[in-house]
C-alpha cells in the first residue's frame, strides 16, 4: 500500500525526479506589510542569490504569500517537455524546497501523470504545523501543469510552486492572483486557479472538436450528398478520428470531474480542521475561520459551476459520437441498399442469359437430331444418284467417271467456304458478346 509521504527532508531520490535547467522564473510575493503584489523575474544564479538574501534578511512576516512559477522547457520531439523539467539549478531548488516548505508528495503527484488532488496535514507542537496540497493536470493533453501548496497556520503564510508554465499561463495566473485581492490569504486559492486553467484547456478542446463536427455536419444536413463521394476513405478516416478524439476527451473530463468533486471534499476537511484547531488561542482565529468559510463557500459554488460545465461539454462530445455513429450507419445502409439493387439486377441478367442458353440448347439439340437422322440417308441417296458412277457398266467401261476430280474439287471448296463463313459469323457474335459484357461491367462499376 502506498502510504502518504511524510514531510521529511528531500533525499537524492526525490531530487532526481526533476530535471534542472536555469531559465526565466517568475516569483509573486505579497505580505501583510506589502499588500500590493510584487513580481520578480529571476534566471541567473546571482539573481536567485540576491532574492534569497533579501527574503532571509528580515524576520518572518505574517500572512506571507509566495508563488513561484517555473517556466516550461523547450519541446522534445515536437511534444511538451515534462513539468518535472524545472527552470532552476539543483542547488537553487534545494534551497527553495526548504524556504517554501515544498512537500515531497509533489514528486509522487508528478510521477502519476494523470489528474489528481492530494492533501497532507502534518501536525506537530509548536510553529511547525503544515497543511500541504498537491495537484496535477493530465500529461496526455498539451499544456499540463503541476502545483504544490504549503500553508503554515501559525504564521498564516502560503507558499506555492507551479510547474511547467508557458508564457500565456504565467500571464493568466498573475492576472488571477492580482484580481483575487484578500482571497490570496485562502490556502486553496492556487488550486482553484489550477482548476480554472484545466477547465479552459478541456473546454477549448471540446469547442474545437464541436466546431469541426458542425462544419462537416452542415454539409450533410443541408445539401445533397452521395455516399460514394462524401464518405470516401479519407472522409471516413476524418470522422473516425473525430469520434475517437471525442471519446478520449470525455474520458479526460470524467477524470478531472472526479478530482473536482474530491476537491470539494478537501475544502470541507480544511474548513473543519481550521475550525477545530486554534493556534495558541489567538483572538483572530475565529475571524480567520469565518473568512476561510466564506471564501470556501464561494469557491465551492464556482466548482459546482465548473462541474456543470463539464457535464454540458461531455454531453456535447457524446452528441458528436452519437451523430457520427448515426451518419456511419446511414452510409452503410445506403451502400447495402445499392448492393442489394445491384445484386437484383445481376440476378435478372443471369436469368435472361440462362433462358437464352436454354432456348439455344433446345434448338441445337433439335438440329443435331435431325442432322443425325437425315444426313446418312441424304448422303447415300446423293451418292447413288450421281452420274459419276456407272453402275451398269459393260465389259471395258469404267464404273467411275473421269470427271470425279471435279466433284472432289467442288466439294472441298464448298466445305472450305462453309467453314470460313461459320468461323467469321461465330467470331463476330463473340466480339459482340464481349462488348456487351464490358459495357455491363462499366455500368456495375459506376453503381459501385
Amino acid at each position: 500500500m502506498d502510504w502518504p509521504m511524510e514531510d521529511l527532508d528531500w533525499s537524492d531520490a526525490d531530487l532526481e525526479t526533476f530535471g534542472f535547467e536555469p531559465r526565466s522564473t517568475v516569483v509573486l510575493q505579497k505580505s501583510e506589510s506589502h499588500i500590493t503584489l510584487i513580481k520578480d523575474s529571476l534566471e541567473g544564479k546571482d539573481e536567485w542569490e540576491d532574492w534569497f538574501n533579501d527574503a532571509l534578511s528580515s524576520a518572518p512576516i505574517p500572512n506571507e504569500f509566495h508563488v513561484v512559477l517555473f517556466s516550461r522547457a523547450s519541446p522534445i520531439f515536437e511534444e511538451d517537455a515534462p513539468v518535472s523539467y524545472i527552470s532552476v539549478s539543483r542547488g537553487t531548488w534545494e534551497r527553495l524546497t526548504r524556504f517554501l516548505h515544498v512537500h515531497r508528495g509533489i514528486t509522487r503527484s508528478i510521477a502519476r501523470q494523470v489528474a489528481c488532488v492530494t492533501s497532507s496535514y502534518e501536525e506537530s507542537k509548536g510553529a511547525s504545523t503544515k497543511i500541504c496540497f498537491t495537484a496535477r493536470m493530465s500529461k496526455y493533453l498539451p499544456g499540463d501543469l503541476a502545483l504544490s501548496v504549503t500553508y503554515i497556520p501559525s504564521t498564516e503564510s502560503i507558499f506555492a510552486v507551479m510547474y511547467g508554465c508557458n508564457k500565456d499561463q504565467m500571464q493568466i495566473i498573475e492576472s488571477r492572483v492580482r484580481s483575487a485581492g484578500d482571497r490570496t490569504k485562502y490556502p486553496l486559492l492556487m488550486i482553484g486557479i489550477l482548476v480554472e486553467l484545466e477547465k479552459e484547456r478541456l473546454v477549448s478542446m471540446a469547442d474545437h472538436l464541436l466546431d469541426g463536427f458542425t462544419l462537416r455536419s452542415e454539409h450533410l444536413e443541408n445539401g445533397s450528398w452521395d455516399p460514394s463521394v462524401d464518405m470516401s476513405k479519407e472522409k471516413t478516416q476524418e470522422y473516425l478520428g473525430l469520434c475517437l478524439q471525442s471519446r478520449n476527451l470525455i474520458d479526460h473530463m470524467k477524470a478531472v470531474r472526479r478530482q473536482v468533486v474530491k476537491l470539494l471534499a478537501e475544502i470541507e476537511e480544511f474548513e473543519d480542521y481550521i475550525s477545530s484547531h486554534k493556534q495558541g488561542g489567538r483572538a483572530h482565529d475565529g475571524k480567520r475561520a469565518r473568512q476561510f468559510k466564506k471564501t470556501g463557500a464561494q469557491m465551492k459554488k464556482r466548482l459546482h459551476d465548473i462541474i456543470n460545465e463539464y457535464d454540458g461539454k461531455m454531453d456535447e462530445c457524446n452528441m458528436i459520437v452519437a451523430n457520427i455513429t448515426l451518419a456511419m450507419q446511414t452510409v452503410w445502409n445506403q451502400i447495402a441498399m445499392r448492393d442489394s439493387d445491384l445484386n437484383t439486377r445481376i440476378a435478372h441478367v443471369n436469368t435472361e442469359v440462362a433462358l437464352d442458353t436454354k432456348r439455344e440448347g433446345i434448338q441445337m439439340r433439335s438440329i443435331a437430331i435431325l442432322s443425325m437422322i437425315y444426313l446418312p440417308f441424304s448422303s447415300v441417296a446423293a451418292l447413288f444418284s450421281m452420274d459419276m458412277f456407272n453402275w451398269d457398266a459393260q465389259n471395258g467401261d469404267s464404273v467411275v467417271s473421269k470427271y470425279i476430280w471435279l466433284f472432289a474439287t467442288l466439294a472441298v471448296g464448298l466445305t472450305a467456304i462453309t467453314v470460313y463463313a461459320w468461323y467469321h459469323i461465330t467470331t463476330r457474335h463473340e466480339r459482340k458478346a464481349d462488348g456487351d459484357a464490358q459495357e455491363l461491367q462499366k455500368k456495375i462499376g459506376k453503381i459501385v
